[in-house]
């Protein structure tokens, strides 16, 4: 009977070390808003994966990867939200929008975009080390690198990449 319960108070703590390290690395998190619909819908859970940008040698999101971070912005999602953004730039890339157009080194960057909107013209900028600018799918939201209260990100300012939606 003392193995039985042995073998029980083992498994447990084992579980309670698996669920430990797993949040450490993971974390779900509820989208709210229409910003990146529709590939990600108002009320979606996304899984977060907390370490891949982080560290000394920190990665920077490839373009099109879809990145958490924490926003003080109030906005459609709240103040203090996590919001979730598709990368449309990252480190040495030069940024400009004009004529409702967005420009990646030059060339438009028109994926994940359903319909034309009015977007405030940018003049060029050349993103830094660590720079991304990130994009809602949905254009219309405006809680993106496009509004100042937002801005460029730094990757290291990111929560983690969404790795399921």
């Amino acid at each position: 009977m003392y193995k039985r319960f042995a073998r029980y108070v083992a498994a447990a703590i084992l579980g309670v070390v698996c669920a430990a390290a797993v949040s450490a690395v993971f974390t779900i998190t509820a989208v709210s808003g229409s910003g990146m619909e529709p590939a990600i819908a108002n009320g979606s859970k996304v899984l977060v994966n907390k370490l891949a940008y982080h560290g000394k040698d920190a990665a920077v999101p490839e373009i099109g990867s879809v990145v958490a971070f924490r926003s003080a912005v109030y906005g459609e999602e709240g103040e203090g939200s996590i919001l979730v953004r598709r990368v449309a730039a990252r480190q040495g890339d030069v940024v400009s929008i004009k004529d409702n157009v967005f420009y990646r080194n030059g060339k438009p960057y028109e994926e994940y975009m359903d319909e034309a909107v009015h977007m405030e013209p940018m003049d060029a900028v050349k993103l830094g080390n660590y720079e991304i600018f990130v994009l809602s799918d949905n254009r219309k939201s405006s809680m993106d690198s496009r509004n100042e209260a937002i801005g460029i990100l730094d990757v290291r300012d990111c929560i983690g990449k969404v790795c399921f939606q």
